[in-house]
């Protein structure tokens, strides 16, 4: 076994809270799509998470691909929850990262919400990126 593989190892024992990014940028369903813009580049994130108004349920994530193309096609302000393109997927904040490996490549999204079971709150949210960063 490599001394790269036995790193890689310890690095996804490690739990999910470990390497998440606290806090998610959210908008509410009725946001403008130029929300989700402002709400991208003022964070500097890849995705926003659309929640339902009434009651901040998380509906799904509008990543900035798809905002590319609404931007490109839609003369008319449109609301987040019609650019919504991946669906939500939890996972607990304890968890290991191999968990959020396997649950990220089973779901075959690009992030995870972190809260705890049955809770709508979350925590944070982890990415592909967040756990390749995890090793350095």
């Amino acid at each position: 076994m490599t001394a790269t593989t036995e790193s890689t190892r310890g690095v996804l024992d490690r739990p999910v809270h470990s390497v998440m990014r606290h806090g998610v940028v959210a908008v509410p369903e009725h946001a403008t799509l130029e929300s989700v813009r402002r709400a991208m580049a003022d964070h500097r994130v890849h995705a926003v998470l659309v929640e339902q108004r009434s009651t901040g349920r998380p509906l799904g994530w509008v990543r900035a691909e798809a905002l590319l193309t609404w931007m490109n096609l839609e003369p008319a302000p449109a609301h987040a929850h019609l650019a919504i393109t991946e669906r939500v997927v939890t996972i607990a904040p304890d968890a290991p990262l191999r968990e959020a490996v396997a649950t990220l490549s089973r779901h075959g999204v690009s992030h995870l919400l972190v809260c705890d079971e049955g809770d709508v709150v979350a925590h944070g949210v982890v990415t592909p990126l967040d756990v390749v960063a995890a090793g350095d």
